[in-house]
């Protein structure tokens, strides 16, 4: 027989890469047992311990070198027919975005176009909304110009101006949202490389704004609905810098000292009376001396030193910033939330 040799070779090739597939899925079907088992509770397997287990082994070396996250890339893949899992649509909303470059216009023509535009894709459920809106908005306004609406400093950029006309108008709206499109197609592919799943499938249905994802093997589809539709959002909080919120925390810092002084020396006063009262019945006046003397000292030590002794120098601190241990949570809420400190901190 002719490369008969050949033959044998790639048939023992073949065979160490099916052999070495086949213990990389049997490789993972033995971590995702051991989640099972771990999150079993009374003949109950509680997803989120599941998903727990798995995350934490994600990155640890489960065969070799290899980590869980390489042996799910590389296991044999089953498809949904075979393993089953989750089929997600995702469409984009192109009412939104219309209403997100019109800045939301509350201009009554705009309005009414865009209710009668959504009512006729109730009935032509085919049709690209933005000929929809375009045709609504020249029988609801004839003769008006889109630009009137359009023309604001979101899209000066995609070169809309007062001078545009209705159908540049409605191409930029088309144009942003084919972008916005890829923009979410390139979102979700990114979140669903996360998943660990095997072999995932995304795509996006032409002519349409929607997008199909196949997930082999999930079995949490709530956590990966939340993941899906999750929006990330941009925020800005205004931070108050160390010197203006100091001379406040110094402000608070004497009334608290204040207060704990006065709380000693009632504390004091009331020990010295018991403490006397004690002493004239025994007639012991060596423990009274002694015993004033160190209630002296310390009150000398507390005065000389009334930071160290203020409930606010003991739960912050200071070191270039403001800050306070984890522990002491339930503490600093309790004392923000006190009238003393309402009293002093500004309302902002």
């Amino acid at each position: 027989m002719r490369n008969k040799n050949l033959i044998i070779t790639l048939t023992v090739i073949v065979t160490a890469l099916c052999a070495y597939f086949l213990t990389l899925t049997f490789i993972s079907r033995g971590v995702q047992q051991k989640a099972v088992n771990y999150a079993t509770r009374n003949g109950r397997v509680d997803q989120s311990l599941r998903q727990h287990y798995l995350d934490s082994v994600w990155r640890a070396p489960v065969f070799g070198p290899l980590t869980y996250r390489d042996v799910r890339e590389k296991e044999l893949g089953l498809g949904l027919d075979l393993k089953g899992g989750m089929h997600v649509t995702l469409e984009i909303s192109p009412v939104e975005i219309v209403r997100a470059m019109a800045n939301n216009s509350k201009d009554p023509k705009f309005v009414q176009a865009m209710q009668k535009a959504q009512e006729l894709q109730k009935t032509n459920p085919t049709t690209q909304f933005t000929a929809l809106f375009a045709q609504s908005f020249r029988e609801v306004a004839p003769g008006d110009k889109l630009a009137r609406i359009f023309a604001n400093t979101t899209n000066k950029s995609r070169g809309l101006t007062y001078s545009s006309t209705n159908e540049q108008v409605i191409a930029a709206i088309d144009k942003e949202e084919e972008e916005a499109i890829d923009r979410s197609f390139n979102i979700l592919r990114t979140r669903v490389d996360k998943f660990g799943v095997n072999q995932p499938t995304i795509q996006r249905v032409k002519g349409t704004g929607r997008i199909q994802i196949e997930l082999p093997g999930v079995d949490n589809p709530e956590r990966v609905r939340k993941l899906l539709q999750g929006q990330a959002k941009l925020e800005f909080w205004e931070v108050w810098r160390t010197d203006e919120f100091a001379p406040y925390f110094n402000q608070l810092n004497e009334v608290l000292t204040a207060q704990e002084a006065a709380g000693k020396a009632t504390g004091t006063a009331a020990a010295t009376t018991d403490t006397a009262a004690t002493a004239t019945a025994t007639g012991d006046s060596t423990s009274l001396a002694s015993q004033l003397a160190k209630k002296n000292a310390t009150a000398k030590a507390d005065s000389a030193n009334p930071a160290q002794s203020s409930q606010l120098a003991r739960l912050f601190t200071m070191p270039g910033g403001l800050g306070a241990n984890l522990r002491d949570t339930a503490r600093v809420n309790a004392l923000l939330r006190s009238q003393e400190v309402r009293a002093v901190l500004p309302p902002t």
